[in-house]
């Protein structure tokens, strides 16, 4: 009698483990996945409200490694697309971007393994072999880092760039299967014009 509660205990848990080991685990981006709905997205970060909505994007203001960053989703057809880290802190040194920089892509190689991609491009080599003046060398926009990873579903990009006298540190995370929603949507703004 003992012996089939067991084998009954044993055989319900088998059936239940396989449902909760991968609970929560095949997430693309954060606690979403690649298609979701607006509505779905907003409810998956239950601790944080939006500070911006538009049709095409949600924006929340959080943290990620003691960092403050914009965190923004991108929407095409109300599917989740794509979605990216803007790094929000203003440094005086900026030496401190490529340290961030190279914080981030730590993380990232840890979390996906090594990069399918990376480069450091030099658009003017004046600072190029002193490494202490790198900070203003990025600062003039003078070099840009990036590197890449691909997953199953996503790729991901994490870059460092001078743009209009500012510097932007950018972690892109976008759906390789929901590409085509956005080239979809590029073609009807297009249309739009005329």
């Amino acid at each position: 009698m003992v012996l089939r509660k067991l084998l009954i205990i044993f055989f319900v848990i088998s059936l239940i483990a396989p449902w909760k080991l991968c609970w929560g685990e095949n997430f693309d981006f954060r606690h979403t996945r690649w298609g979701m709905t607006q509505s779905d997205v907003i409810s998956s970060e239950e601790k944080m409200d939006p500070v911006e909505r538009t049709e095409n994007m949600i924006t929340y203001k959080t943290q990620i490694s003691n960092k403050n960053v914009l965190l923004n989703y991108l929407f095409a057809q109300d599917k989740l697309v794509g979605a990216f880290y803007k790094l929000d802190d203003n440094y005086l040194n900026s030496d401190h971007f490529i340290q961030t920089y190279l914080q981030f892509k730590r993380i990232l190689t840890e979390k996906y393994g090594l990069p399918s991609e990376e480069f450091t491009n030099w658009l003017n080599d004046t600072y190029r072999n002193n490494r202490k003046k790198w900070g203003l060398a990025m600062s003039l926009g003078h070099t840009e880092y990036a590197t890449f990873w691909k997953t199953q579903n996503t790729t991901i990009e994490c870059s460092l760039r001078e743009e209009n006298y500012n510097i932007l540190c950018i972690l892109k995370f976008w759906s390789i299967g929901h590409s085509h929603l956005l080239e979809e949507g590029k073609k009807e703004s297009k249309m739009d014009l005329f």
